[in-house]
């Protein structure tokens, strides 16, 4: 589930930072960043569901423990000042 929600809250990104890309591109999403808000709100149910669903609470609990770690991870140690110096090199 992830993949999914990164891939649509990228585009909400995209479409937000590039207007005007997004009003020149070639291939128009139908309905457009609408589709993105329902699929999110599509993914969620799903996951309720999952968490609703005694044989597969344990795995969703699971991925959410190790998602929260590695974020938590991420946002002690990554620095970006350092991370900025790095590029700027």
């Amino acid at each position: 589930m992830i993949p999914w929600f990164t891939i649509l809250f990228r585009h909400l990104r995209f479409r937000k930072l590039q207007p005007e890309e997004v009003k020149n591109h070639p291939f128009k999403m139908p309905v457009g960043a609408f589709a993105n808000y329902l699929t999110i709100a599509f993914l969620i149910l799903v996951l309720v569901g999952m968490l609703i669903n005694k044989e597969t609470v344990v795995s969703v609990v699971i991925g959410i423990v190790l998602l929260s770690a590695v974020t938590f991870y991420y946002l002690i140690s990554y620095n970006k000042k350092d991370h900025q110096e790095k590029v700027q090199k």
